[in-house]
């Protein structure tokens, strides 16, 4: 990225800022930034609600030792129409308060039980204003690497994703119980009848969805009428999802828990070793079901069946209660059946955005892969959702996941 790139869009990104970050980072203010040079790593389409840069840095140290670093910086779309969306949703609120308040709670309980797992990468800059961003660590250089899209996650990530988002839940799930106060930045509910921004997309998506049923062998006739009927109800099925009962166990969800927030790191060997979760902008208070429908049903390899989300389902709730004993929770502590119920009762979620973020993860051309291309109305977005919702492989797991929620009364 050219250097009149980067001050006319991130301005903010210039030697002495870096220079500042490295020195804080080392406790050495003796840090001189020689160089550096901006890249970004993802294609478009790998992430819709913000900019993701790579910054390679060249210094020298008091000894004039000479170093390369790297770092990590989300940014806050430039882009005024994306931007007015998200703010709508306060996602940078929501990501800063996980990281300012919510976090080093966390951490410090688990820390108290001896657990010293990472759950997120470490943010070594947080600026809320102006052009928001984060600055985080690059967790490349520990040899972590995005999961595979297109794939999925099979039955062993998935395990292991499920250890992670356990901890994370049971230990929010108690730090609620000692300070109400830490989730007061998650109440916001991410399907509302406040915010209308996003309902254009549930309701594409589901008559999208069904055109596309209405030529597959087993969901033609009955399963694909109840999609295309669902379009007018879905938004309200989704507001349902998203309210919180008080007297229900309740966790900080991860909000976007699918395939594209999982980083993974193997050994040489390739035996799966550990898994860090990114992107915690759209986390919500309320039932572990809404993280578990998400994960589940957006991000199973096609291998991964319905009997194996039982399995998955149990592997989770042994984590969760064993986490939630040794931080001795002082409530009701939910049975395996509980979380069942649960997910039938908001498993809802997991249907709606399954039908578009399947066909997003088999997308090979992401040119016009933002949120214009998701919500817009221009020949170029609709355009572009037809190319989305065709796709040839969309009906190998599509078609799998609908005859499930059709037998679990989620399309009724």
């Amino acid at each position: 990225m050219d250097a009149a790139t980067i001050e006319q869009k991130f301005p903010f990104i210039t030697r002495e800022y870096l220079q500042g970050i490295l020195r804080r980072e080392q406790c050495e203010s003796a840090i001189t930034v020689d160089d550096f040079k901006v890249v970004a790593p993802l294609a478009k389409g790998e992430n819709y609600s913000s900019d993701i840069l790579r910054v390679t840095v060249k210094y020298s140290t008091g000894s004039h030792n000479h170093r390369t670093q790297t770092y990590i910086i989300k940014v806050s779309f430039a882009r005024d129409e994306d931007a007015d969306v998200l703010d709508a949703y306060d996602v940078f609120k929501r990501e800063i308060a996980v990281y300012d308040v919510v976090l080093p709670k966390v951490e410090q309980l688990l820390g108290s039980i001896g657990y010293g797992k990472r759950l997120a990468p470490v943010a070594h800059a947080i600026h809320p204003t102006t052009v928001k961003h984060f600055v985080f660590e690059d967790l490349s250089l520990q040899g972590y690497k995005p999961a595979e899209r297109s794939v999925g996650l099979n039955f062993q990530q998935l395990q292991l994703v499920l250890e992670k988002i356990a901890k994370f839940h049971a230990a929010t799930a108690v730090l609620y119980t000692i300070e109400e106060e830490s989730m007061a930045s998650h109440h916001y509910r991410n399907i509302s009848e406040d915010v209308p921004h996003f309902y254009p997309l549930f309701q594409n998506s589901m008559l999208a969805c069904g055109e596309q049923a209405a030529h597959w062998p087993t969901t033609k006739g009955k399963i694909a009428a109840k999609l295309i009927a669902l379009e007018k109800t879905i938004v309200t099925k989704g507001c349902r999802v998203y309210t919180r009962h008080e007297a229900d166990f309740n966790v900080l969800n991860h909000g976007d828990l699918w395939v594209n927030n999982v980083m993974l790191k193997t050994e040489p060997s390739g035996r799966l070793q550990d898994a860090i979760l990114v992107d915690y902008a759209t986390g919500f208070f309320g039932s572990p079901a809404i993280d578990l429908s998400y994960l589940l049903f957006t991000s199973s390899a096609n291998d991964v069946t319905v009997e194996d989300f039982d399995l998955l389902l149990q592997h989770y709730h042994a984590e969760l209660v064993d986490t939630l004993t040794k931080l001795k929770y002082g409530r009701k502590i939910p049975t395996l059946l509980d979380i069942q119920i649960e997910l039938l009762r908001k498993g809802h979620n997991g249907v709606m955005f399954s039908t578009f973020l399947i066909p997003l993860r088999l997308l090979e051309d992401t040119s016009n892969a933002d949120l214009g291309g998701l919500l817009g109305t221009t020949e170029e977005a609709i355009a572009f959702r037809k190319r989305l919702f065709s796709h040839p492989r969309y009906q190998d797991r599509m078609e799998y996941l609908l005859n499930f929620y059709d037998r679990k009364g989620y399309l009724d």
